[in-house]
């Protein structure tokens, strides 16, 4: 099942989708840290992934 995340920082429109979990958290603590210069906390990168159902 599919996995997606989309950015909610300011004007940006960055958006992940992938099969796999793992990846989107480790490509959304990438973006977070070299886009804004931060990092995320565990609950809001959980929180923030949501599962695609394909049609």
């Amino acid at each position: 099942m599919p996995y997606q995340f989309s950015c909610s920082g300011g004007n940006c429109q960055f958006m992940i989708r992938s099969s796999s979990s793992d990846e989107v958290k480790r490509l959304v603590r990438a973006h977070v840290r070299m886009t804004h210069g931060g990092r995320i906390d565990q609950s809001d990168l959980e929180r923030g992934m949501e599962r695609i159902e394909l049609a």
